[in-house]
């Protein structure tokens, strides 16, 4: 036979849960996706690929991840600035053939697209926005939120209707 959880205990986990997942999207995934968000208005600049390398890393668990080093120089109001990274949020990927297929679109001396903050010209990407991946692991903390949401809906059908 099944012990049945204490609706208090499953109401105060239910809190901690959405609290958690809160604070998480608050104040870790929500600024770095609205920064990506705001990169879709930078004004931008023409600028030339300066580095275009192939990064080999090992995880915690031993497997090889990969990722795109990609610098650029731009100008903005004839100052220079020198930038790295395609995106806001750029990551590593088992993948290589998609990091292969990166170092291809933006390989050493090809002219690019920049687009920079207006605010901090040293700021800038290739590519606007986020990509659809980071885009949802972003949003990964509010899953915790609807997970809470649905501990509590269940708990009160177990109270109202005695299952």
């Amino acid at each position: 036979m099944r012990k049945r959880q204490s609706p208090l205990g499953t109401l105060i986990f239910a809190v901690i849960f959405f609290t958690a997942g809160l604070m998480a999207y608050q104040h870790l995934t929500k600024p770095i996706a609205e920064e990506a968000e705001a990169s879709k208005g930078w004004p931008s600049v023409d600028g030339i690929i300066t580095l275009s390398e192939m990064n080999k890393t090992r995880n915690s668990d031993g497997n090889d991840m990969y990722s795109a080093a990609v610098a650029y120089s731009y100008s903005v109001n004839g100052k220079a600035y020198s930038c790295s990274g395609i995106r806001v949020v750029d990551g590593s990927t088992s993948s290589k053939t998609s990091v292969k297929k990166q170092l291809r679109k933006y390989f050493k001396g090809k002219n690019v697209k920049v687009f920079y903050d207006p605010e901090f010209p040293e700021t800038a990407v290739l590519e606007q926005g986020t990509g659809f991946l980071f885009g949802m692991l972003l949003k990964l903390p509010l899953l915790f939120c609807l997970v809470s949401v649905l501990m509590v809906l269940g708990l009160f059908k177990r109270l109202l209707f005695g299952r």
